[in-house]
C-alpha cells in the first residue's frame, strides 16, 4: 500500500463503505498514534490524519530493507549445462593425473633398469670418439660425452645395452642371442650388424642409420604411451642406407635416407662396405646404370617414365658419392631426382 491508497481507504472508513476488515485494519492503525484522537470525517481531517499517521505505518508495518534492497531475481543453471560442467572438470582432472603419470614413468624407467640390473657404466671424457669392446666382442665407438651402460657378460637369451648420447655399433653376429640397444624411449633390436644410434640434446628425438645388415627399431613399450600408438609409429625395419628418426612428442617414426649412402657388396649378406666400384660407362642405357648403383647402395632408384630408361650415358663416376653420381647421371639426360622416403625418383620429360 502507498499513501494514495492509504488516504482513500481513511475516506471510505469515514464514509462507512468499509468492509469490516478494512475497518478493523483502520483501527488497529489508529492506535498506533498513542492518543485519543476521533477518527477523520471531513476531507481536511483525512488528510491531517495521513500526514500524521503515514510515517508511523510506514516506519513500524512496511518491511524497509525490502524497499532499500529489492529482491535480485536467481539465475537458474539448467541440470544438463551442470552435469557437462562437472563431467568436462572431471575429464581436465584426470587428463593432468594421467599426463603426470606417465612422464613421470617414461623418464624414471630409463634410470630404474640401469640401477636394477647393476651394469658396467663407460663414459667418453675424451673430445674425440672412444671404442669399447663389449663382453661378446660387439665394437662400439662412443662419441664424446657418450655414456653406455651393458653388464660383465650377457645373458644367453639376449644382449641388452644402454645409451646415452651418440654410438656407432658393430654387432658380433650371434642368431640365438638378439642385441638391443636402449636409447631414451625407442629400441634397436639387431642379430649382427653396425649402425649408428643418436640422439638429439635439444629434442630427444633419435636417429638411426643403417650401414650394414637390418635391424628392427620400435618404441619401448614400458616407456612409449600406448594410447597415441598408431600403425606409423610402431616401428620399422631398416636396411642398409636406410635410417629412422623417432620424433618423441608424437611418437611417430619418419623413415629415409642417410645423408651419405655408402656402397656394400654384390652379396646382401656380406657385412661389409666396398671402398669403391668400377663405375665407368659407354653408351649405356640409364636403366642399367641405375641398375648398377641399386645394386652397389642396396638403394631402389625408379624412373618417371620408361623413355628416361632409354637414354644413353658415358662417363666415369667412380670415386663419387652416390648424390654425386646421379647428379652428373641427371644433368646429361636433362633430368633432376629426388629422395621419396627410402627411395630415389628420377624426373624428367623424355
Amino acid at each position: 500500500m502507498n499513501r494514495s491508497a492509504f488516504y482513500h481507504l481513511l475516506q471510505r472508513y469515514s464514509d462507512g463503505t468499509c468492509t469490516d476488515e478494512e475497518k478493523k485494519l483502520v483501527e488497529q492503525w489508529y492506535e498506533l498514534l498513542d492518543d485519543d484522537h476521533e477518527a477523520a470525517v471531513s476531507n481536511e481531517e483525512i488528510k491531517s490524519t495521513v500526514d500524521r499517521l503515514w510515517p508511523v505505518i510506514k516506519e513500524k508495518t512496511l518491511p524497509q530493507a525490502a524497499e532499500q534492497f529489492p529482491e535480485r531475481p536467481v539465475r537458474r543453471i539448467p541440470l544438463y549445462v551442470r552435469w557437462i560442467s562437472a563431467a568436462a572438470i572431471l575429464t581436465a582432472v584426470s587428463f593432468g593425473i594421467y599426463w603426470i603419470a606417465g612422464n613421470s614413468h617414461r623418464f624414471s624407467s630409463f634410470e630404474e633398469n640401469v640401477v636394477t640390473e647393476d651394469l658396467t657404466q663407460t663414459i667418453n671424457h675424451l673430445s674425440t670418439p672412444d671404442t669399447i669392446y663389449l663382453p661378446d666382442k660387439s665394437m662400439v665407438v662412443l662419441e664424446p660425452g657418450a655414456r653406455l651402460y651393458y653388464p660383465d657378460s650377457f645373458a644367453l637369451a639376449k644382449r641388452e645395452v644402454y645409451l646415452e648420447g651418440n654410438a656407432f655399433f658393430k654387432v658380433t653376429k650371434n642368431a640365438k642371442s638378439p642385441f638391443y640397444v636402449y636409447s631414451n624411449n625407442i629400441v634397436t633390436q639387431v642379430l649382427g650388424t653396425s649402425f649408428f644410434v643418436k640422439t638429439d640434446a635439444a629434442t630427444q628425438d633419435v636417429e638411426v642409420s643403417v650401414r650394414t645388415g637390418k635391424v628392427a627399431v620400435y618404441e619401448n613399450e614400458s616407456q612409449g604411451n600406448s594410447n597415441k600408438r598408431t600403425e606409423e609409429s610402431t616401428g620399422v625395419i631398416l636396411k642398409p642406407n636406410q635410417k629412422v628418426i623417432y620424433n618423441r612428442n608424437d611418437g611417430h617414426f619418419r623413415t629415409t635416407l642417410v645423408d651419405v649412402p655408402l656402397p656394400l657388396l654384390p652379396n646382401s649378406q656380406q657385412e661389409e662396405t666396398v671402398t669403391e666400384l668400377n663405375f665407368v660407362f659407354e653408351e649405356s642405357p640409364i636403366s642399367k646404370v641405375l641398375a648398377c648403383l641399386e645394386n652397389a647402395y642396396h638403394i631402389e632408384i625408379i624412373t618417371e617414365n620408361d623413355n628416361l630408361g632409354k637414354s644413353l650415358f658415358s662417363g666415369d663416376i667412380k670415386g663419387q658419392n652416390l648424390y654425386d653420381q646421379l647428379e652428373i647421371i641427371c644433368q646429361s639426360i636433362q633430368a633432376t631426382y629426388e629422395v621419396r622416403g627410402t627411395r630415389i625418383l628420377i624426373k624428367g620429360d623424355n
